[in-house]
């Protein structure tokens, strides 16, 4: 049924088309989270990229950071921008699906040549030719993503409903990590661990990824989107200052900033963690990625039931505060260790990761929708972009320190995956970025998320300007 209404605070005419039930179909939850599986194979093949480039193709290890970096500066800056352009879209497919498809083409494109790179007799012609190609990397990720996280709070207004929704999409996340990251390391050990591992390696995630990705564009063709349009425009500026301006988002990003720059180290350092410190195969690296999508994945309808009883924050804090001893456990793991201490620490930081990204990914939608009720705008995009900026900052920061402390510490790089003897400062390097850092950095995200007071009670409490 359209409904309109005006907005004495923004001076809008807001036109809603499309009015939407709290209740979404079982096909479109599942619809919606199976982007994720898509998102995070791309995502945690950086750091089978960052270890291919240093032991495949001779790229120095800061060099191969610092590529990444700058992929993630200009993911950055691109993100909040793509955000602005799909709240202004128009088309039959609606503001968001036409770059779920576009996205959902370039990532799986972009994947397997990342992983086919030519026999170039230059390493610099290497940098520029992978610098190039993370560029590209990290705009079919912009391109997925950012429209993919505007989506639910344009879907449904009720709080249980998103945390639902959302844990659709951490259980995707569980299951991406799961076929990316434990088919990966299979299916390159399965095919002699060297160039031509990596390559039938990237044809068959990639095709996964094309598959869940354009699986979520069509199985959201009849989600209830809330379609709302603007008789006065904004600028883009004008728009983010407006959004800053909102303090429990500010305090979100903030938290995320630290989580995804702990995500970044872990994901980053894994690789040289399995085969370095523990020495052990692709095979393990494997297992480990198994057991922790498979934590992820199986956990969410514990912490749907934990967030119902405490809500979101407190489930943030507290799993993260358990989550930092584990992680700092590390450091006591060697080859002699037992598999139980692997796997008992991988799970536990997989069950951990699995609520804090339902507790932190559910929040977006709560201040989306808090902006919405005090000033009459909508602008779901530009709030997922700034989003997705913070994600790739985050990111370029975390592999960006992961690389820089590797080069400090000494870590030799070589070509055709050959085993070169680590000095023991370089083995000291990868102890920290796997295990102290993330500790410190996700134990001060808990901070920020102290602070963030939006609570279920609060937004209902707030009046909507287009009511």
């Amino acid at each position: 049924m359209e409904r309109e209404s005006h907005s004495e605070h923004s001076g809008e005419h807001v036109s809603q088309v499309t009015e939407y039930s709290p209740s979404l179909p079982l096909m479109i939850r599942l619809g919606w989270g199976l982007g994720g599986v898509g998102t995070t194979i791309f995502l945690f093949s950086k750091s089978l990229i960052l270890r291919f480039m240093t032991d495949h193709l001779g790229v120095a290890a800061a060099t191969a950071a610092f590529l990444f970096a700058i992929s993630k500066v200009y993911d950055a800056v691109t993100d909040p921008v793509m955000g602005a352009i799909s709240d202004q879209t128009r088309s039959r497919w609606g503001r968001r699906r036409p770059y779920l498809l576009a996205g959902s083409i370039l990532c799986a494109v972009t994947f397997i040549l990342l992983f086919t790179v030519p026999a170039f007799d230059s390493t610099a012609v290497v940098v520029v030719y992978m610098g190039a190609l993370l560029i590209l990397f990290a705009t079919a990720y912009t391109l997925f993503n950012v429209a993919h996280l505007a989506m639910p709070v344009e879907m449904t207004s009720s709080h249980q409903e998103r945390s639902q929704l959302f844990s659709y999409r951490a259980g995707a996340i569980g299951l991406g990590t799961i076929l990316g990251g434990f088919l990966g390391p299979i299916i390159i050990d399965a095919y002699g661990g060297g160039r031509e591992g990596h390559e039938v390696m990237s044809w068959f995630l990639g095709s996964l990824i094309l598959i869940t990705m354009l699986s979520c564009f069509w199985l959201t063709r009849f989600a209830p989107f809330r379609h709302q349009q603007t008789s006065v425009k904004h600028s883009f500026s004008e728009k983010l200052k407006s959004a800053t301006a909102n303090r429990p988002y500010l305090y979100l990003l903030s938290a995320k900033m630290f989580v995804l720059m702990t995500s970044a180290m872990n994901s980053g350092t894994v690789a040289f963690f399995t085969s370095r410190v523990l020495q052990l195969s692709d095979r393990w690296l494997g297992l480990y990625f198994l057991c922790y999508g498979a934590a992820v994945l199986i956990s969410q309808p514990l912490w749907l039931k934990v967030i119902g009883m405490i809500g979101k924050r407190k489930t943030f804090i507290i799993t993260a505060l358990i989550y930092a001893p584990v992680s700092a456990s590390w450091m006591l793991a060697d080859s002699s260790e037992h598999l139980v201490f692997f796997i008992f620490r991988v799970v536990m930081i997989g069950a951990m990761t699995g609520a804090i990204l339902l507790a932190s990914q559910s929040m977006l939608p709560d201040v989306i929708e808090y902006d919405h009720r005090r000033t009459g705008l909508t602008r779901e995009g530009v709030f997922a972009g700034v989003y997705t900026t913070v994600e790739k900052f985050a990111s370029a920061v975390g592999i960006a320190l992961t690389g820089a402390v590797l080069g400090a510490m000494g870590y030799i790089a070589s070509t055709s995956g050959q085993q070169v003897v680590q000095p023991p400062s370089a083995i000291t390097g990868i102890y920290l970025c796997f295990s102290l850092i993330p500790a410190g950095l996700i134990a001060f995200s808990c901070v920020f998320i102290a602070m963030y007071d939006l609570t279920e009670e609060k937004l209902d409490a707030t009046p909507s300007l287009t009511s």
